[in-house]
């Protein structure tokens, strides 16, 4: 579905372009890698994914809750190897302890929601995830920040060819960058 693919490409571009709009009002702003492993429960004994493009963009936008983007270029090893997902996903992380303004680093316990919108170009179908991420941020050692957060939740599978499908999703997350544009 083409609304997918351009919709994700548009989120993208707002949480980017906010970023930036941000940046002028010195928030920080986290910039990092979220290395990723994908292996679906219908896959093969050897066959799995690795995200070659993790890209991750956060931004704090209250004293709680900050916005999360991540690039989806997965890259398949399998009976047909090569780029399968295009995407990305989306996070709202909502943090336990209230910060005392929004110029501060985002850090500690959280919880939030997660979207991710995809197209896989070898098995020929559009990916919808639903998913809520608890997860823990460290405390910037200066800029540098680490963030683990565990995915649970549903995957849409809406085939090109075949009947739709949902499918569980559990993933494990590390989010490895730094704050930058870092506020007072």
């Amino acid at each position: 579905m083409k609304l997918i693919k351009y919709s994700s490409v548009f989120i993208l571009l707002y949480l980017i372009t906010s970023s930036i709009i941000y940046a002028q009002d010195k928030r920080p702003v986290f910039i990092g890698l979220q290395p990723s492993f994908t292996k679906e429960t219908f896959y093969e004994k050897n066959e799995f994914d690795i995200n070659v493009i993790p890209l991750i963009v956060q931004v704090p936008v209250g004293k709680r809750i900050d916005l999360r983007a991540t690039s989806e270029v997965n890259y398949h090893f399998g009976p047909s190897d090569g780029i399968s997902d295009v995407g990305a996903q989306f996070v709202m992380p909502i943090y336990f302890k209230k910060k005392e303004n929004t110029k501060a680093m985002s850090h500690g316990f959280y919880a939030g929601p997660v979207l991710g919108l995809g197209t896989n170009l070898i098995d020929d179908h559009n990916t919808l995830t639903l998913a809520v991420e608890p997860g823990y941020m460290f405390k910037p050692n200066k800029r540098f920040s680490i963030a683990l957060g565990l995915q649970l939740g549903a995957s849409y599978f809406d085939y090109f060819n075949k009947s739709n499908t949902w499918y569980s999703h559990i993933g494990f997350k590390i989010n490895i960058g730094f704050w930058v544009n870092r506020g007072k």
